[in-house]
């Protein structure tokens, strides 16, 4: 059995070849290529041996990039009279925290104007009766409107659809006739719960995207299949399973994290391989840096979810991104102070030590200009980098800061830089109740295992844990991830008039369209798993808690909920009335996957890894800081800091006052001294 990774990323795509019957796997990189995202990803795959592949799962960044540039469709939206400005009305509050003392602040333009939105004839009630059925006459009318519009995608978003999706039906089976080239997006499909802003926007978003991901990923399936690979493509989730190429094509908003879900599966699979509860999983590439909490050996999924200024209510892993990468820029505002990000040099004309154009220093240029990445050190294997252009770029923001020199500006652009990842972990960790000291730090990407000692100090984390194959560990974990299929049913009852048997009958119709999914895409074992959204009545918004499908499941729901209430919050109140406003279901399909096995030992002692000693900056200057080959380490064997220890994609920092040795599997532990 063979499987294929293949993880695009705003400066190089990775991508992983798994052999299990040789029990073999290669890694390899490429420089993404920004609007050609699909010809990488076939000249990344055009060296194997595509007969013999099963299956290829692909991490994609075409969703986000689209949405975050403004280059998706020219979409449409189709409502219910009365409700054309629900995009723009929104909850009339402002989604980022950050600008509610901004006085400057404007509120950002819904992604559909609002001469894009037509309004037609109908309603559904709350209940799910239909009180006026659609009309073939109007939606005739405004097809030929939306004709003159010239629209590619169009949103059907009808008030209460997720009660009764049947005017969404009706008026999508009209226009699929009238206007076969439009793509259309159903509110009900996307989003099957209450909340209509959150719905209309979430379906807009999904129409936006809709042409785009669906010619992208119809391209790459006609290409393999030109190539004579029959594998199927999945293609992952934000929510942290694969999705079937047509799945994925008709639900293209579920693949806005695409591929850092894939980083978060992988660390969970190395949760499990070394028996650790807690994690953080910290990806730092070249473009951005990506930071999750694991817990229990569960990544916490949200629902509630923004990207740039549009709610998105779809199932996401809880993934805070900064804009700190390898390549990101380092600048001077015009009062003097310095600022790391988010712009990014990305991979051409990328840091100026690439050698390619680029004139303005950045994180990259910096850990160059200190020697943690070495002067005869190939990135990707194969980039030669120009250390005397990393120093020169990093003199001259030196000269305009009044800063002595390119060290010292390199060690600012480093320091600030650590502050800023050390800050999206405390979000995610301390902001949330959990403490950091409590978890491993488990650092991946390109740029991730250079800063991940520094950052753990910071937070006094004792463990960080470096895998195998850290520059394309989100490429790995793409092959470590079940096919998942999730729905969702708005249901409103009191926790103590809800009745275990009608509850069960509602999660098995959720069930079943799911695992049918599945079945048609050639998975056989399906495993389903129920959640209920809960809250105390008179709330507005409620926690997702798992249950079982054991006796007296419904009995235990008020405990739990409680339990994790507090946990949130700091309190709870266990006398007050609860209520169910959604049941939730995910149905995953059990795949092969990549397993971890056991590296062969080189043999040899330390000193047989040891590649050169060479003068590397880390607070003081060390002049003989030894460098060594992973590959070449004896497993077992601890590395003192400081020292440096390379691989292909990567460099792991060794500091003063840790120790490194690697396992039996190939992982890399680095561990605080006293």
């Amino acid at each position: 059995m063979s499987l294929v990774g293949i993880d695009t990323g705003g400066t190089f795509t990775d991508l992983v070849f798994y052999d299990e019957d040789e029990k073999r796997i290669e890694v390899s990189k490429i420089p993404t290529l920004r609007g050609r995202e699909d010809a990488v990803f076939l000249e990344g795959v055009e060296s194997l041996n595509l007969s013999g592949i099963e299956r290829i799962t692909h991490g994609t960044t075409v969703g986000t990039n689209a949405i975050l540039e403004g280059a998706g469709a020219r979409t449409a939206v189709l409502t219910t009279r009365g409700f054309r400005d629900v995009l723009e009305i929104g909850r009339t509050q402002r989604l980022v925290p950050q600008s509610l003392f901004d006085p400057k602040f404007i509120r950002p333009r819904p992604i559909v104007p609002r001469e894009m939105r037509l309004e037609i004839e109908e309603r559904a009630l709350a209940d799910g009766r239909i009180e006026v059925h659609v009309g073939e006459a109007q939606v005739e009318e405004q097809a030929e409107h939306l004709k003159r519009l010239g629209a590619e995608a169009l949103a059907i978003c009808y008030l209460h659809a997720y009660a009764n999706g049947e005017n969404e039906k009706r008026t999508a089976a009209y226009l699929e006739k009238l206007l076969p080239e439009v793509y259309l997006s159903l509110s009900h499909e996307v989003v099957p719960e209450y909340r209509e802003f959150e719905r209309f926007s979430t379906a807009a978003l999904n129409a936006y995207l809709g042409p785009k991901i669906k010619n992208y990923i119809g391209r790459l399936e006609e290409a393999l299949k030109d190539k004579g690979c029959s594998a199927p493509l999945f293609i992952m989730a934000s929510g942290g399973g694969m999705l079937d190429a047509e799945r994925a094509a008709r639900y293209p908003v579920r693949t806005i994290l695409s591929g850092p879900a894939g980083g978060v599966v992988g660390g969970v699979s190395v949760a499990e391989s070394m028996g650790l509860d807690h994690l953080i999983t910290y990806d730092m590439g070249g473009t951005s840096t990506d930071v999750c909490l694991i817990r229990d050996r569960r990544p916490i999924v949200s629902t509630e979810n923004t990207i740039g200024a549009y709610p998105l209510k779809t199932a996401q892993l809880q993934i805070n991104t900064v804009g700190a990468g390898g390549g990101s820029i380092a600048w001077r505002d015009e009062d003097g102070a310095l600022h790391v990000g988010p712009k990014s040099a990305g991979a051409r004309p990328g840091p100026a030590c690439y050698g390619f154009g680029g004139e303005e220093p950045t994180v990259t240029d910096a850990n160059v200009a200190l020697s943690r990445i070495g002067p005869r050190t190939r990135l990707a294997g194969g980039l030669e980098l120009h250390p005397e252009k990393a120093v020169s770029t990093l003199s001259s923001l030196a000269g305009e800061m009044g800063i002595s020199g390119a060290v010292s500006m390199a060690r600012g652009v480093i320091d600030l830089a650590v502050m800023r990842m050390v800050s999206s972990i405390r979000e995610i960790s301390i902001e949330r109740g959990f403490d950091p000291r409590e978890h491993t730090l488990l650092a991946y990407g390109g740029a991730g295992p250079l800063h991940a000692a520094l950052i753990a100090r910071e937070l006094s984390m004792s463990s960080v844990v470096v895998p195998r194959f850290p520059g394309n560990f989100s490429a790995v974990g793409l092959l470590m991830a079940d096919a998942v299929q999730e729905n969702v049913g708005t249901c409103f009852v009191a926790l103590e008039d809800a009745q275990e048997s009608a509850l069960g009958h509602i999660y098995e119709n959720l069930e079943a369209p799911c695992a049918e999914q599945l079945r048609r895409a050639g998975l056989s074992e399906i495993e389903t798993f129920r959640f209920a959204d809960v809250r105390y009545v008179g709330q507005a918004f409620e926690l997702t808690i798992p249950v079982t499908e054991s006796k007296g499941w419904l009995e235990a729901l008020g405990g739990d909920f409680h339990t994790r209430y507090e946990a949130r919050y700091g309190h709870c109140h266990p006398d007050d009335p609860l209520e169910i406003v959604n049941l939730r279901v995910r149905v995953s399909g059990m795949v092969d996957k990549l397993k971890w096995v056991k590296v062969e030992n080189p043999g040899g002692g330390l000193n047989d890894a040891l590649v050169e000693r060479r003068c590397v900056v880390f607070e003081e200057e060390v002049p003989d800081c030894p460098v060594y080959r992973r590959d070449s380490l004896p497993s077992g064997t601890e590395i003192g800091g400081p020292a440096v220890i390379e691989e292909y994609g990567s460099n792991t920092l060794v500091p003063p006052g840790w120790t490194a040795s690697q396992d039996a599997c190939g992982h890399l532990h680095l561990s605080a001294s006293g």
